[in-house]
């Protein structure tokens, strides 16, 4: 199982100090603690201003060996599907299934922003960006996990 992970607005406030920044990672950490199969995928704009190791160490050790890799930008991918060519995020996650994963595996994401999503798709549990990834929605990325996993994360 993979889980698509924006930071602004979900591992911090958006537009907060820098100070703040990845202040709601340690609870997403719980999160993946009680969910090993679970692997992250970086889908956050930062991918594109910084190396992708130096995004990983943001991470505590025991999860950055499961933080795998990053999606491409949807302007650097092909037109296809048409489809999801209104959801850029969308794009670029399929467009990553597609690239490293089995067609059946399943996915979700986190991030404030669902409108870059297909809508009526259920495969993006939200946050508010002024929040970030809090508690209520902690429990929501929980349960949706479990729920994928079959009960067994």
């Amino acid at each position: 199982m993979t889980l698509f992970l924006d930071f602004d607005g979900v591992t911090h406030p958006l537009h907060c100090h820098e100070s703040n920044h990845f202040s709601r990672l340690a609870g997403i950490e719980a999160v993946l603690r009680t969910c090993p199969s679970v692997e992250v995928v970086l889908s956050t704009t930062w991918r594109l201003q910084y190396p992708f190791d130096q995004l990983r160490e943001k991470f505590s050790r025991d999860i950055q060996p499961r933080v795998i890799g990053a999606t491409e930008a949807a302007f650097r991918l092909p037109e296809w599907p048409s489809r999801l060519s209104a959801y850029p995020r969308h794009k670029e996650v399929h467009h990553w299934m597609l690239t490293n994963r089995d067609a059946s595996d399943r996915w979700l994401a986190i991030d404030d922003r669902p409108y870059l999503f297909r809508p009526f798709s259920d495969v993006v549990v939200e946050c508010d960006s002024k929040r970030g990834a809090d508690e209520p929605v902690l429990l929501l990325l929980q349960s949706r996990l479990n729920q994928m996993a079959g009960g067994s994360a």
